[in-house]
């Protein structure tokens, strides 16, 4: 297949993606960092103040705010980062699949990783992990170009160095968007590094080097205080991190609090595709096709699973943190698809299964109420508009306490003055919160759909299919959490 008809059917697949994005934008902040994002444009940026978290993300900061100077909407945005970012990503999977293997699988990858039901529903909201994905990607096709030993024609000893220098360029100023991109990208860095000179490789490596150097310089200047102060956040965020999430930090108890996690993230990622994955798994005749090439074998596994030992060990995050992963796993899948059908000598029926896991994905996303689904974020979107419309005219105001374990700086967002009874479940997951109420009666909201609450709470179904739950106390109320998420008031 030709360049240009390579290239037009990345753009056709572009054009798709985004396509599918579009209509369902949201509108308000998804979660905490979507607020300290605004707070970094609107307000300046200052990761020592958390706008955004260290250690700073400044390229994506400086896209927000070059975006924001057309539209005048932060969330808007953001948003419009998540959906061409999702839509990048679809298109450049496909050209780095098309150059690893073959237009089926290429195709295949790529709408695989279109229909994935939370990397569709991360396209939708105000945070940065399609364009993670999007960034991985990219710099992973531009390690393998590098590495391609099917080029045609085959690239000189410098031409093999060129590309690599410009693939590095890539990976410095990828990190400046997102940091843990330094790390995950290294092992494939260190695979393209080998089928250069070690001149090219110390070439590029400074130039890595450079560009991450030059990224963390300029945060540093930026940052009011300058390095001490920046540094010393960033400290204690790291800190917060490994006390919280880390095995160094919670020992046995964090790593399988990170399996769980990572478990239940990837699945809800994978869904159908973890069918065509397992014959990967257990396909002797597969495994063979693969290891015919074993250096493209060993790229893709050094890519897609860097990020497994650090999601493990430290911290598994949220579905977003699966962008550095899943990319890779939609190209494994694909293999997995066409070993299926080989396998099952009906090569014929390969649209037919590729299609059923592509509907079967994008059915979950449309007319499921699975998390990140189609439903789930309109109403979460919906639900935190028409709670705040709820508990913003209560007056006076310190009769209001707002209860929540997730959404703290949200709530301060869109409730300024309130006053908020916040804490973490996995850190504290039972406590006893003095609700101190100064009034004679107040109104205890539970925010979280997740609480639960027993019958001294009185529910308000909401429009959106949500709920919030509120409860009148007196002076000296307590409020007791129970397994992290149960709420009982002794009044």
């Amino acid at each position: 297949m030709s360049a240009s008809t390579r290239r037009a059917r990345a753009a056709a697949l572009f054009a798709i993606a985004l396509a599918t994005r579009l209509p369902f934008l949201t509108d308000e902040f998804w979660a905490h960092d979507s607020v300290l994002y605004t707070r970094a444009v609107e307000i300046g940026f200052d990761p020592a103040d958390h706008r955004p978290q260290p250690p700073g993300y400044l390229y994506y900061v400086l896209l927000i705010r070059a975006i924001d100077a057309v539209v005048g909407d932060p969330v808007r945005s953001m948003t419009i980062v998540s959906a061409v970012a999702a839509a990048a990503a679809v298109a450049l999977l496909y050209l780095l699949a098309a150059r690893m293997y073959d237009e089926r699988t290429a195709v295949m990858s790529a709408l695989f990783l279109m229909t994935s039901v939370t990397f569709w529903g991360e396209s939708l909201v105000a945070l940065p992990y399609t364009l993670l994905a999007a960034l991985t990607i990219l710099v992973a096709l531009l390690l393998w170009r590098t590495i391609d030993p099917w080029s045609d024609p085959p690239p000189s000893s410098a031409e093999r160095g060129r590309r690599l220098a410009l693939a590095s360029l890539a990976w410095g100023l990828a990190i400046g968007f997102r940091s843990d991109l330094a790390g995950f990208l290294a092992p494939a860095w260190l695979l393209a590094a080998l089928s250069t000179t070690p001149t090219w490789a110390a070439a590029s490596a400074a130039i890595v080097g450079a560009a991450a150097l030059s990224w963390l310089a300029a945060t540093v200047a930026l940052t009011p205080g300058g390095a001490d102060r920046f540094f010393a956040a960033l400290s204690q965020h790291l800190d917060f991190i490994d006390q919280r999430y880390s095995v160094s930090g919670r020992g046995i108890d964090a790593l399988l609090n990170n399996v769980r996690e990572l478990a239940r993230f990837m699945g809800r990622a994978l869904f159908a595709l973890m069918g065509v994955l397992a014959v990967v798994l257990v396909s002797r005749e597969t495994q063979r096709t693969e290891m015919r090439h074993p250096r493209r074998a060993a790229f893709l596994l050094l890519w897609a699973l860097a990020p497994l030992p650090v999601n493990l060990v430290v911290h598994a995050g949220e579905y977003g943190y699966m962008f550095s992963m899943l990319p890779g796993l939609c190209i494994v899948a694909a293999r997995g698809t066409i070993g299926a059908v080989r396998a099952a000598r009906i090569p014929r029926a390969l649209p037919l299964v590729a299609g059923a896991v592509i509907a079967t994905n994008a059915s979950i996303f449309l007319f499921s109420d699975e998390p990140l689904s189609r439903r789930d974020v309109a109403k979460r979107d919906d639900g935190i508009a028409e709670k705040v419309a709820l508990i913003e005219p209560v007056e006076p105001r310190e009769r209001v306490i707002v209860v929540t374990a997730y959404d703290q700086v949200l709530i301060e967002q869109y409730l300024p003055g309130r006053r908020i009874a916040a804490y973490l479940p996995d850190a504290t997951p039972a406590l006893a919160i003095p609700l101190a109420c100064p009034a004679s009666t107040c109104v205890v909201y539970a925010w979280d759909e997740y609480f639960r609450t027993g019958a001294e709470w009185r529910t308000v179904p909401l429009p959106s299919r949500g709920r919030l739950r509120s409860a009148e106390i007196q002076p000296g109320a307590i409020l007791r959490v129970r397994d992290g998420l149960t709420l009982e008031l002794v009044r």
